[in-house]
């Protein structure tokens, strides 16, 4: 269980990594953050956007943003995300990413309170002014379980990070 002054640390440390994350964002990049109850993240409880990027010309990169504390119990996560577009369309996908290496240390940044920014799809264009849903569920599993994870431990806020993407000059 953490202590009231921890959970003031975190959730100062959660607004300050939030702070300099949009403060650094370019003029092509916009992002949300969502936090989580204390207890974790629920596995049926999936985190919600809704994407308006206004560029339409633009290629851009999409990225899931998450912050875990050092209560994580795993080196890696699992996630099941849906992208819908405003014509009606959805696309499903199933990810995995490495958090941690294989000697244990974290591979995003941060004391404490670690931030990763995951690729999730890069060259795309949103070719609509009404808003995409992104929906990110966690779907992690106990070793040798079936199940997910009822609640998912450790993770404090999901997000995601829509950039511009850059032409590279020869």
């Amino acid at each position: 269980m953490r202590t009231s002054k921890t959970l003031l640390s975190s959730s100062f440390l959660c607004g300050v990594a939030l702070w300099l994350l949009q403060s650094c964002s370019g003029a092509g990049t916009q992002s949300d953050f969502q936090e989580l109850p204390e207890a974790g993240w629920p596995l049926k409880a999936p985190v919600r956007f809704s994407l308006s990027v206004k560029d339409s010309s633009s290629d851009q990169s999409l990225w899931i943003a998450l912050r875990h504390d050092q209560d994580y119990p795993f080196s890696n996560i699992f996630l099941i995300t849906t992208l819908g577009h405003p014509n009606g369309s959805v696309i499903t996908d199933t990810l995995s990413y490495d958090l941690a290496a294989a000697d244990g240390q974290w591979l995003g940044s941060g004391n404490g309170i670690i931030t990763h920014q995951l690729p999730f799809k890069k060259g795309v264009r949103f070719d609509s002014a009404k808003p995409y849903e992104l929906s990110i569920y966690q779907a992690v599993r106990s070793l040798g379980s079936a199940e997910g994870m009822a609640i998912l431990p450790g993770v404090l806020s999901v997000g995601y990070v829509v950039e511009k993407e850059t032409s590279k000059s020869n």
